[in-house]
């Protein structure tokens, strides 16, 4: 590669920052930007539920300091949104339309917390744990709240309430089995994680799903289940997932469904556009059909095949994603999705 390239990665996560490291093994002297619209330095997200509950400080989430940045040559931009991409003119646009030039773009932007359409008419009073500024902003009224609400869930829930009992935190958790995410839960799968959250001290409701009202009484909530029953709790917090952050793709040609359209060789229907991670949707030739995969070693994985890709060495995804998942004592094992739960 020439040495006036320049790669371009939106997303500071586990596949931005594999493909960053990949891009600079492969490449020592071409510039690479991440650029990612959160401030908070690359961290460990399974870690959030923990600092939620006070049980460790923000420091104590960080992966890499700036100081591995710099060390590597690799510009970081954060607290930089990202408005719009075009990709014709290789430019990425950020707030005040300033421009980005590349020469070659890796999409790693991962996914914003998923909100059911059932929720809508309460959902201002519902708290999501998508990332580090979610936790920021409920932390101080976790430290006073002594009851909380878990309506869901999906992988994060099962550490949340975990550490929520171990903060001394009564927990309701409201259990959507048809709409856990990644997968549905089946009978089997369902009981063997009632069993664990009510191991921990956690009161499981199923048969529930969806919660018709969540509205302000006192100084906490109060709950209505189907049946009309009503729970009440300090806070509610809603877990199902995420859903991909690709708006800002609006109008720019990449094409886009549920996530990022890629082919088996992480590449976009344009040229020197790629993706990764929780927002790309991945083309089997088996299959033919796209399929997305979660959790922190698949996203590491595809960040280094894409960039090995991008430089020209055609690394195919292993269409076996990991299978396995640890909730909190529960294993799931899952195998091919087609789209989001």
């Amino acid at each position: 590669m020439p040495k006036d390239d320049h790669y371009v990665i939106i997303g500071n996560g586990p596949a931005g920052n594999s493909a960053a490291d990949t891009l600079r093994r492969e490449d020592p002297e071409a510039r690479i930007t991440i650029i990612s619209d959160e401030k908070p330095l690359y961290y460990y997200k399974h870690r959030v539920p923990l600092y939620t509950v006070g049980g460790c400080e923000a420091e104590d989430l960080v992966i890499r300091p700036y100081r591995g940045y710099q060390e590597k040559h690799i510009r970081l931009r954060l607290g930089q949104r990202v408005e719009k991409v075009d990709p014709a003119e290789k430019v990425v646009y950020l707030r005040h339309m300033e421009k980005v030039h590349f020469t070659k773009l890796i999409l790693a932007v991962g996914a914003s917390a998923r909100r059911l359409p059932t929720h809508a008419g309460f959902a201002d009073h519902l708290h999501c744990l998508a990332g580090f500024d979610d936790a920021r902003s409920v932390r101080d009224a976790m430290e006073k709240a002594s009851s909380l609400a878990v309506l869901g869930g999906d992988l994060t829930s099962m550490g949340f309430a975990r550490e929520a009992r171990k903060a001394g935190k009564e927990v309701v958790f409201v259990l959507y089995s048809s709409l856990f995410w990644p997968v549905s839960l089946k009978d089997e799968i369902q009981k063997s994680v009632t069993k664990r959250l009510t191991s921990l001290g956690v009161t499981v409701i199923t048969d529930a799903e969806p919660v018709t009202d969540v509205r302000p009484e006192g100084e906490g909530f109060t709950l209505t289940l189907p049946d009309g029953a009503e729970l009440s709790a300090d806070l509610v917090f809603s877990f199902f997932g995420s859903v991909p952050n690709i708006r800002f793709l609006v109008g720019s040609g990449i094409n886009t469904e549920k996530g990022v359209l890629v082919d088996h060789l992480m590449r976009t229907n344009h040229e020197d556009v790629y993706a990764c991670g929780d927002c790309a949707q991945i083309y089997n030739p088996d299959l033919k059909d796209y399929w997305v995969s979660v959790g922190w070693g698949n996203a590491e994985a595809q960040g280094e095949i894409t960039a090995m890709n991008l430089l020209g060495r055609e690394k195919i995804i292993d269409y076996q994603p990991k299978e396995i998942f640890e909730m909190d004592g529960v294993t799931i094992r899952t195998s091919w999705w087609k789209s989001f739960a």
